[in-house]
């Protein structure tokens, strides 16, 4: 989230505090019921998407470091093979001629299929490259790397397509929920222009900071204040 979203998702906090403090005064049919009511599932939905916000980034960080790692170990994997199967075209090994040939290209994909290939092109001369003493295992443990790289993109992926979704509901959820708040500061001071205390608490309440929260309780008071000489009614 952002600072101003942070900023609103607290305000939104207070008001619903306030709401269910003064819940008799806004019964659920009426707008200020149904307002308040927007606001309160806001509250509840945003703590959740917060949460996959969070689990997502987590994710997709992990994935991103695992990836990194498994991309290592499955270019030495094609390192060591192509170097062992020069070799043995030097000792006399027909038909590894064009074979064998490390990625141009850093891409994924491309490291993917051409490890792919190396299975594929290795299983028939397996005993000769164990003759150069790669462990008898190679084929089966590059597929194991193959396996676990693809696994590490995915999760790379899918960490980050949910903290995005996250970061989308979120900014619509606070947004619609703004819209409900800005109807508060027309329905509440109404419901208390002859009640200055409640007035002084909605305003402390429905404050948004521009910036990062900070308590400002005398510029609040001020605030609260000047809103209740404004509501009250005309001394006649």
């Amino acid at each position: 989230m952002n600072k101003h979203e942070i900023s609103l998702l607290a305000t939104l906090k207070t008001t619903d505090a306030f709401g269910d403090k003064y819940t008799a005064d806004f019964p659920a049919p009426s707008t200020g019921g149904k307002q308040f009511a927007l606001v309160k599932a806001a509250v509840t939905a945003t703590s959740g998407l917060g949460a996959t916000q969070v689990s997502g980034g987590d994710e997709s960080h992990v994935g991103v470091l695992n990836e990194v790692a498994l991309r290592l170990k499955l270019h030495t994997d094609l390192l060591g093979i192509s170097t062992a199967a020069h070799s043995l075209v030097l000792l006399g090994t027909a038909g590894l001629d064009g074979l064998f040939h490390m990625p141009r290209h850093d891409g994924d994909q491309e490291l993917l299929n051409t490890a792919r290939a190396f299975v594929t092109d290795a299983t028939p001369f397996q005993a000769q490259f164990v003759t150069l003493n790669l462990p008898a295992t190679f084929i089966a443990d590059l597929n194991t790397d193959i396996a676990d790289f693809e696994t590490a993109l995915k999760a790379h992926k899918s960490g980050g397509g949910k903290k995005s979704v996250a970061t989308t509901g979120i900014g619509k959820t606070i947004h619609d929920a703004g819209i409900a708040l800005h109807v508060l500061n027309t329905v509440v001071p109404n419901t208390y222009a002859n009640d200055p205390a409640k007035l002084a608490e909605w305003v402390i309440a429905s404050h948004v900071e521009k910036h990062t929260p900070v308590p400002r309780p005398a510029t609040l008071a001020k605030k609260a204040a000047a809103q209740a000489a404004k509501n009250k009614p005309a001394t006649p």
